[in-house]
């Protein structure tokens, strides 16, 4: 996979974790909070798999970049377990 594709499915896999963190936390939302989590979950594991194949260490490098960014992007102010790992 080339390097744009990469970090673009990167972005989505986020964005999906995201979606199915706010899914849980949403009374009749469980359900559907569960497949976008695992489906980000899934897809960011490709993601650096991928990367990992490639055997480019700045592939890697920047992949886990971009997951990291995105993650502090969309994390919840209130969710300090979260931001304590990230940063």
């Amino acid at each position: 996979m080339e390097k744009t594709g990469l970090l673009y499915e990167v972005f989505k896999s986020v964005y999906n974790i995201d979606l199915g963190r706010k899914g849980f936390a949403t009374d009749g939302g469980e359900h559907q909070g569960r497949l976008f989590y695992e489906s980000g979950i899934s897809s960011a594991m490709f993601c650096f798999q991928e990367a990992q194949a490639a055997g480019d260490c700045e592939l890697l490098i920047l992949a886990e970049e971009t997951f990291l960014q995105q993650e502090l992007h969309f994390f919840e102010a209130e969710d300090t377990i979260t931001l304590n790992s990230l940063t």
